[in-house]
């Protein structure tokens, strides 16, 4: 099992409750919506009926990879199962993009015909509908929201995006009963809807994909700067140059760094107390708590090995 900092097991717990009330709350919403689908006869309202079902995949998946997380490394993943969070989070942007793009084509054929989904839209149902719902999804989201810090790796980050979104579809719904309701002559109300939702859906998945991309080809995290990493480094005493500095993450919450760095003649001890404010810098100026330092002794060096950490 891993060992976990003071609160972090309670955070990880508050955590997994958030999904499992996030999982619970989108199926009572999907009974929902799909009864008011039914009777309203709105595609706007089934596009978000439907997209409540990778919404709790999506949900689900985000539960069970934290859950791996939680189990700690091993011979074979010495870094943990962290990379489930990343591909949960990939999961979920497939899902959302999927179901956006294959509803935006039949919410794009309806307005080019001209016709609605399935006959006029019952706009009181569709608005008795999209009220409760609002109200779900505003619990849901701000439960996440409160979750702790942790809350920015990728795969809690799909979970807020999904939540947000979720909220933005629910007012597109309210807006277009109103519509309805109070212009029925304005015509493909309910279409146009129906194609901002998916819009909005396909727009949702695109910081996720770029999150995994990020992580999956090792790139620098886009809110850390190498020549400021170096920088922070120099400002160490006794440290001349740094070289081969590698930074990048295992998922967006392990954030990890290599480095080669030539110091000036020093002691053992001396030499373990520079890589001492090198961690200490590169945790507090930067959140990099995976960091390992090798030492080089700089010209002049005695014979006294210079430690690596």
């Amino acid at each position: 099992m891993p060992t976990l900092v003071h609160g972090e097991r309670e955070a990880e717990d508050r955590i997994l409750r958030a999904l499992r009330l996030a999982v619970e709350l989108s199926i009572v919403i999907l009974v929902i919506e799909a009864y008011g689908a039914l009777v309203s006869r709105s595609l706007s309202l089934t596009i978000d009926a439907v997209h409540n079902i990778p919404d709790i995949l999506a949900f689900a998946i985000s539960w069970l990879a934290l859950r791996a997380t939680g189990r700690g490394a091993s011979g074979d993943l010495t870094f943990g199962p962290h990379r489930f969070e990343v591909f949960a989070g990939l999961l979920n942007g497939a899902l959302v993009l999927g179901t956006g793009l294959v509803f935006g084509y039949a919410a794009g054929s309806d307005l080019a015909r001209g016709g609605s989904f399935a006959g006029p839209v019952d706009a009181l149902w569709l608005i008795a509908t999209a009220v409760p719902v609002l109200g779900l999804r505003a619990v849901n989201l701000a439960v996440i929201q409160r979750s702790p810090r942790r809350a920015r790796d990728l795969n809690l980050l799909s979970v807020l995006v999904h939540l947000g979104s979720d909220v933005a579809i629910t007012l597109a719904l309210l807006v277009a009963g109103f519509l309805i309701l109070y212009r029925p002559g304005v015509a493909g109300t309910d279409s146009i809807a129906a194609l901002a939702i998916a819009a909005i859906l396909v727009y949702e998945s695109l910081p996720l994909f770029r999150g995994a991309w990020d992580v999956l080809t090792e790139r620098t995290p886009r809110n850390l700067s190498v020549a400021q990493i170096e920088r922070s480094a120099l400002g160490v005493p006794r440290v001349l140059a740094l070289h081969d500095l590698h930074v990048w993450a295992v998922c967006p919450t392990l954030v990890c760094m290599t480095a080669h760095v030539r110091v000036e003649e020093m002691s053992v001890r001396d030499g373990m107390n520079v890589v001492a404010q090198l961690r200490d810098r590169m945790a507090d100026e930067f959140g990099i708590l995976h960091a390992v330092f090798e030492l080089e002794s700089g010209p002049g060096a005695t014979d006294d090995p210079v430690p690596s950490g």
